[in-house]
């Protein structure tokens, strides 16, 4: 017999939240199929249906917004037990499920994981990579109360505390003829590789660049976005920390632009008011330790 649990609740309103069963797969570390089997489950239990599609986009439909309503609040109710029983029973819970931006779960964050476990044995992690407006959705949803994004994200809802200096970087490759300087005028003449639409580093280039760049390609991995660069004619916006190994190789040179230095924080969000578990908390304080501006 069916039953309307908490992990079916919880793939309901991360669907909801997000208006995508794809998005909600990828953030919930399930497959797409199976996201869509338990809303069939729920939507033959209770002999109602909870989606409909408008001018592409996934909506509730007024059966679907009441289910919404009760099952925000039950699972808010059940993560205050789980913190109360922790709190007062001293009862420890490993589970640690954070997410983080491309660019800072590539190259900043496996050191401080790999120590952070080391001191953490019991931990058990799960980790959602993915662009910074992705992070920030599963922050709002409460499909993991700590995110790690590189990018400004500006809303009321969130708590945020920068942990890092970040520098973007305009990249060719060494073969190229191209002047070690420029201006930004001079950047409509040449051919870009970029990161997606949403991306930290797309956003923060735009916000200063300022002009239309010839966007030919664009990637959502920034390391397939240095090595394209290596062997053709386009340039690109990369973290200095991404593009560090191929500089330092002699395979790129950075480009400096005249009057102008991109610079960003990376951040820690949580939800205002959320009361993090212990080993989120443990996980929030130990990153601040080791860079919180």
């Amino acid at each position: 017999m069916e039953i309307l649990d908490y992990h079916k609740l919880k793939i309901f309103k991360t669907v909801a939240d997000l208006k995508s069963f794809s998005k909600a797969a990828d953030i919930l570390f399930l497959s797409q199929p199976t996201v869509t089997l338990q809303i069939k489950k729920i939507e033959n239990y209770l002999g109602i249906t909870l989606f409909q599609r408008k001018k592409n986009r996934l909506e509730l439909t007024e059966e679907g917004k009441v289910l919404y309503e009760y099952a925000a609040k039950i699972l808010d109710d059940y993560n205050q037990m789980e913190n109360a029983l922790s709190s007062h029973f001293l009862i420890s819970k490993n589970f640690l499920t954070i997410g983080v931006s491309s660019t800072i779960g590539d190259y900043y964050l496996p050191r401080i994981l790999a120590n952070f476990y080391k001191e953490n044995p019991d931990l058990k992690l799960n980790l959602f990579i993915g662009n910074s407006k992705e992070v920030a959705e599963g922050v709002l949803s409460k499909v993991f109360n700590i995110g790690l994004v590189e990018d400004n994200v500006e809303s009321n809802k969130f708590d945020i505390k920068p942990f890092y200096h970040d520098e973007i970087i305009l990249i060719s490759s060494k073969k190229s003829s191209i002047s070690d300087v420029l201006t930004v005028e001079d950047l409509k003449d040449y051919k870009f590789i970029l990161r997606e639409s949403g991306s930290g580093t797309r956003n923060v280039v735009e916000e200063n660049v300022k002009i239309k760049l010839n966007t030919v390609m664009e990637v959502s991995s920034s390391k397939l976005i240095v090595n394209m660069v290596e062997n053709t004619d386009l340039l690109a916006f990369v973290s200095k920390l991404i593009a560090l190994e191929s500089l330092n190789s002699g395979l790129i040179k950075e480009i400096k632009i005249k009057d102008l230095k991109i610079l960003r924080n990376f951040s820690i969000i949580t939800q205002k008011n959320i009361r993090l578990s212990f080993i989120e908390n443990k996980f929030y304080v130990y990153l601040c330790k080791k860079g919180c501006l």
